[in-house]
């Protein structure tokens, strides 16, 4: 029973200093921790510098200082273990290396007695790497030995001087590797969160440029870029393994980046010509590496100009074995390589945007499809029903109709109509802008939705009257309406409709009587 209860307090106290020592995971936990193991640790320093003073007592002249260290490191100690460290910034956990230094040297060293307290350097400079930055913990260990040389010129500590000096730059050592194993560490695990929170909104991107766009931004963050753009291509691209004719012959079109300098929108190489190493990439399904991009015959000069790029890396994004685009990420700086960790981030973000890509590019092909009229490959009646419902305070709605399409139906088939229905579609597909709407709304109807005034149709029509040449006999009719403020869309549609049919009626053709 005894056994019992001495083991459960013994277990009860072993939990509550984990608890002390270990208060949680998040920052202030661990900044808590740290502060109240330095705590820790000055008071089994100051347990050591007990033991030695007790060894040494009968050196009167290093005894009172010794007695006045053990005291002033007991009472720091403690108030190390008491402070609320989760209200400091982590800036401050340099404060508690920064006594041990000036204690040990001065106060150890001027009695001469500082050889004995050679294991403390080995806890004060291993507690500086664990939680001071790389770099610091040198900084630290030239501090000790600035303060031991001190020491040395005022003619004290002249015993064991090359065994401290040593012990400094061991322990030195030590400290600084624990500090970049530490920091490794923390940036690998900040890198892999980074990945994780860009995958979310990256998850939910509703359009292909959208998706570029974050998959830049995501691996410029994870990667510590200076800038990437994303190319996806124009449709899958076949697998270039050994069993193929040749190179495909897709190309890659520039979709979405980050980064200054990195709108490189429309931009276009082709997989299997192309020298550049993006090109390469995607042919051999691997990473491309550029230490050195201003040597590299895989990069244009015009290009490490413009983004003033001194590394470069290409990064296949693959479905499987097929391959849907390339990053392109550059640094402004050289890196010299990229370790296998990052490798490894790499090869899961790839691995990750490659479906995405796909995902939305099958929505958009579902959604374009839907709007899309299979025959001439213009808008179909929905897409003129939605955009007729969006229409904009300044729009114009041009309506055509095709003469004698119906006798030509009669007499030579459906397959001839539908030749001049396709190039009737493509005369006028290439007689308006970019951002105007065509549309095939019925049999031999169609329609374009564009902004402006009664000059836009106008010029409109004069290009498909020079563009159309009436193949089989069949001529078009026009008619067009200037949305008026306020108007309702059903309204315009019926005033360019009046207008069509008077035209149609005065069989007129190629002038719109409106």
């Amino acid at each position: 029973m005894q056994n019992e209860r001495s083991r459960s307090w013994a277990w009860w106290a072993s939990r509550w200093l984990r608890t002390w020592l270990v208060p949680g995971l998040d920052e202030d936990a661990q900044r808590t921790r740290k502060g109240r193991l330095a705590g820790a640790l000055y008071l089994a320093a100051d347990v050591y510098a007990a033991c030695v003073t007790a060894q040494t007592w009968e050196n009167e002249q290093a005894r009172l200082p010794q007695l006045l260290i053990v005291a002033g490191v007991a009472v720091l100690g403690l108030t190390l273990l008491l402070l609320p460290w989760h209200r400091f910034r982590d800036s401050v956990l340099i404060w508690p290396v920064l006594p041990s230094a000036f204690l040990l040297n001065f106060g150890e060293g001027l009695p001469g007695v500082l050889g004995h307290y050679q294991p403390v350097y080995m806890l004060s400079l291993g507690y500086a790497g664990l939680v001071l930055r790389p770099g610091r913990t040198t900084a630290l260990t030239a501090l000790n030995v600035a303060l031991l040389g001190v020491v040395a010129g005022l003619g004290r500590q002249q015993e064991h001087l090359v065994e401290l000096v040593g012990t400094i730059l061991f322990a030195g050592v030590i400290g600084e590797m624990i500090a970049a194993a530490i920091w490794t560490q923390k940036r690998q695990r900040s890198d892999l969160e980074q990945l994780h929170a860009g995958l979310r909104p990256l998850l939910q991107a509703q359009t292909e440029s959208d998706a570029a766009r974050l998959i830049s931004e995501l691996a410029m963050h994870v990667l510590r870029a200076d800038g990437v753009f994303t190319m996806v291509s124009e449709r899958p691209i076949p697998g270039f393994g050994a069993g193929d004719s040749g190179p495909p012959a897709d190309d890659l079109v520039a979709r979405g980046g980050a980064g200054i300098g990195a709108d490189f929108s429309g931009v276009r190489l082709s997989v299997g010509t192309d020298p550049s190493g993006a090109a390469v990439a995607a042919r051999t399904r691997r990473h491309l590496y550029v230490a050195d991009a201003l040597s590299s015959p895989l990069v244009s000069r015009q290009y490490v100009a413009r983004v003033s790029a001194r590394s470069l890396l290409y990064v296949p994004i693959l479905v499987g074995d097929r391959l849907v685009g390339v990053m392109v990420i550059w640094w402004t700086r050289p890196v010299s390589d990229l370790d296998h960790f990052t490798d490894q981030v790499i090869e899961l973000l790839s691995i990750q945007a490659g479906p995405v890509l796909e995902r939305v590019r099958q929505v958009e092909e579902l959604d374009r499809a839907a709007m899309t009229d299979s025959l001439t490959g213009v808008g179909n009646r929905r897409a003129f029903e939605q955009a007729l419902q969006c229409l904009a305070d300044d729009a114009v709605l041009v309506l055509f109709d095709l003469d004698k399409f119906k006798a030509l139906n009669d007499s030579q088939g459906h397959p001839a109509g539908d030749r001049v229905l396709r190039a009737f579609a493509a005369a006028l597909a290439g007689s308006v802008r970019d951002t105007d709407l065509v549309c095939r709304f019925g049999g031999d109807e169609f329609a374009v939705i564009a902004r402006g005034d009664g000059a836009v149709a106008r010029a409109v029509l004069e290009r498909l009257a020079s563009a159309w040449s009436a193949p089989e006999g069949v001529g078009f009719s026009a008619g067009y309406a200037v949305r008026q403020v306020g108007e309702a869309p059903a309204l315009l549609n019926a005033r360019a409709d009046e207008a069509l049919y008077a035209e149609k009626n005065l069989r007129r053709g190629r002038s719109p009587a409106g």
